[in-house]
């Protein structure tokens, strides 16, 4: 039964970082912004984040998604100080960088590869011998053989993300309807009219899918759906901080380890495709523990505070080569734009996200480049 109905300029369906963030925006413009959320604000792919923020340490080309990570992290300084204005919420944005070790002889072609293409682009990446990183970071793996670090990865701490971008949001106005699922969008003809949830309709020309793996769930008509985005598990633990403390995130090829103010350690992580199943396996806790312990081998003697699991969301198929979001207006609804299938790089992206989105939002255009991440590109007739 509709209880009610009521009228808003835009309707954001999602209420992680990259909803709460567009609504945010869209809301510092003055617009009348509502976010739809199943659940409650940040709790699913948000929450289960690392907040690394890493597109050179994972980048194996430049392309236009390495492009796109690089115009985000490069927002960040900015994004992080008017958020903490905004909210009164201190995101933690820590500048020590990354280090990416190099533990076995398939570790060293890997860095290899990056190193050359990377040093030869003239990007900030830094070679550095064993003794150096031990310097840097006495716990590390003593059969290291050398590292990569790159000063200019940093990272934030994501669960503070959400709350800001939740409390900012709010600041700006904008509404947020939790526990209240989107059950199908209202049309008119080839445009989209509205949301329909359980209990009440929302009016609107512009609807802003930013659902996260539920983005394309029971919403658009099953015709008009060129891709999907599907649920990859991810496993992750935290582990008490030894001393002295790991100051910079460390990767090896198999894991990372991400020092946090409060005193632990987040380890991760897994990549599994079980659909909806957010369940924290033994398999996959013992996997993130002995690569964890292959990184550091004194973590052995640390306690393990506390494990959880999130669904990361990935478009599919896979057009391109990378893991690239989707971003723009649907080739076969009018107002229907989507902000999704960010997969491992919501956090990083989420500035630029806010931006571009919020720009075609409000001017019909955004000033970065956004067509190659645009729905179209999975349609077969690409004058769409």
């Amino acid at each position: 039964m509709i209880e009610s109905i009521e009228q808003f300029d835009a309707v954001v369906i999602g209420g992680g970082v990259i909803g709460c963030s567009i609504a945010w925006r869209l809301g510092q413009a003055g617009m009348r912004i509502a976010v739809l959320e199943r659940g409650s604000v940040g709790v699913e792919a948000s929450r289960a984040a690392g907040g690394i923020l890493s597109p050179l340490a994972e980048a194996d080309r430049a392309d236009d998604f390495f492009r796109l990570c690089m115009a985000s992290r490069a927002m960040y300084a900015d994004f992080a100080r008017e958020l903490r204005d905004a909210s009164g919420i201190d995101i933690e944005y820590r500048t020590e960088g990354i280090i990416y070790l190099a533990l076995t002889e398939e570790d060293e072609e890997e860095l290899d590869r990056r190193w050359e293409w990377q040093h030869r682009a003239g990007l900030n990446v830094k070679r550095l011998n064993a003794e150096c990183v031990r310097k840097l970071e006495p716990h590390v793996n003593e059969k290291l053989r050398w590292a990569l670090k790159f000063p200019d990865d940093h990272q934030v701490n994501n669960l503070r993300l959400a709350k800001a971008l939740e409390m900012a949001a709010q600041k700006s106005h904008v509404t947020f309807l939790t526990h209240t699922e989107a059950t199908s969008l209202l049309f008119d003809g080839s445009s989209v009219r509205g949301v329909k949830t359980h209990r009440n309709e929302l009016r609107t020309d512009t609807v802003i899918i930013a659902a996260g793996s539920w983005s394309t769930q029971h919403l658009e008509p099953v015709e008009s759906q060129d891709f999907h985005i599907v649920p990859v598990r991810g496993q992750m633990l935290a582990i008490e901080m030894p001393a002295p403390p790991i100051q910079h995130v460390v990767y090896s090829c198999r894991a990372y380890l991400v020092p946090r103010l409060s005193g632990y350690l987040i380890a991760g992580s897994t990549t599994e495709h079980v659909g909806y199943d957010k369940r924290v396996t033994a398999g996959g806790v013992n996997s993130i523990i002995q690569r964890a312990i292959e990184i550091a081998p004194g973590l052995t003697e640390q306690a393990m505070i506390e494990t959880w699991a999130g669904l990361r969301p990935k478009a599919t198929p896979a057009q391109d080569e990378g893991d690239w979001p989707v971003l723009g207006e649907s080739p076969h609804t009018r107002g229907l734009i989507y902000a999704t299938g960010h997969y491992r790089n919501g956090i990083l992206l989420t500035p630029i996200t806010a931006k571009a989105i919020s720009e075609f939002v409000l001017r019909g255009e955004s000033s970065f480049n956004i067509r190659p991440f645009s729905p179209k590109r999975f349609t077969a007739d690409l004058s769409l």
